[in-house]
């Protein structure tokens, strides 16, 4: 699992924690059934409180990304498969809607942003080729 907060967001750091482990679910490099370290262990690894951990992991549960088993750990859950293309779809606005809010007030427009995009879209690719 990889993780990377950017403490000087205007996106808690939860949510970045959130948004990172959905997608890392979503995208397949979370298998289901996968055990999750434990909060303090993630905590150390990206130099966050563990609340805010605890924060992050009781919201993946709670939207059922994950589940949390007392004394024995987190798991991502079988279930995740089964979210239809909408969901995906949905779930993927949630956090372009801030990218492109981000965008806006650092005046980039919309051929630019859509440029950027690509880039991207080619830069993560080769990563994972």
């Amino acid at each position: 699992m990889r993780l990377q907060v950017n403490p000087h967001s205007s996106t808690p750091l939860y949510a970045q924690i959130v948004e990172q482990m959905r997608n890392q679910i979503l995208s397949g490099s979370l298998l289901a059934g996968t055990p999750l370290p434990s909060v303090r262990e993630i905590s150390e690894m990206i130099e966050v409180n563990s609340l805010t951990i605890q924060k992050a992991l009781k919201i993946l549960e709670v939207e059922k990304f994950i589940v949390i088993r007392r004394g024995v750990g987190a798991f991502v859950s079988e279930n995740i498969v089964s979210l239809s293309i909408e969901q995906k779809l949905e779930l993927i606005k949630t956090g372009l809607v801030n990218v492109v809010n981000h965008a806006k007030e650092l005046s980039i427009d919309k051929e630019r942003f859509g440029i950027l995009i690509e880039e991207c879209w080619v830069e993560v690719n080769q990563n994972n080729d």
